[in-house]
């Protein structure tokens, strides 16, 4: 190699060297910040399903199960649902809750085909509650997760 040679490496990995420096004190976000009206919209939209299973549950094989008495409830589940994704579409960086309020719009709309076909056991009603969980600690984690971003961090007691 010749001395230009050695010389134009050593700026290349320099500026490598500045360029790395000066990349990891940037701080690049990739998802959008802890939303506290969220987090709540998705424990209210919870409290109302499971509200609602345990109202069929305690009506199961009586009239009083049946689809037709519970049609506004879905409605405000509906529109409690829409609202969560709307809000999520909203904020910049959030796609991944968006998708996350979509799956829940369109799982409600099948509780609630299969409310109106009916529920013949309990057994039925642990599928959809086990579904329902699923659904909500998935959405409630992912929101947890970006609040620890704005929580300092733990130092052990002195």
């Amino acid at each position: 190699m010749t001395r230009a040679g050695v010389t134009q490496y050593q700026r290349a990995f320099l500026s490598i060297v500045l360029l790395v420096l000066f990349a990891s004190g940037c701080t690049v976000q990739y998802v959008s910040r802890y939303d506290e009206a969220t987090e709540q919209s998705i424990t209210q939209i919870q409290r109302s399903v499971e509200t609602l299973l345990q109202r069929i549950q305690q009506n199961l094989g009586t009239p009083d199960a049946a689809y037709e008495n519970y049609i506004p409830v879905y409605e405000k589940l509906h529109v409690d649902a829409a609202l969560l994704q709307t809000r999520a579409q909203a904020i910049d960086l959030n796609s991944i809750t968006a998708e996350q309020s979509e799956l829940l719009i369109g799982w409600l709309g099948n509780l609630e085909e299969l409310h109106k076909i009916g529920f013949s056991d309990a057994e039925m009603l642990t599928v959809v509650r086990t579904q329902s969980q699923q659904i909500f600690v998935a959405m409630l984690k992912f929101e947890l997760a970006k609040k620890r971003q704005l929580d300092p961090p733990i130092i052990g007691e002195e």
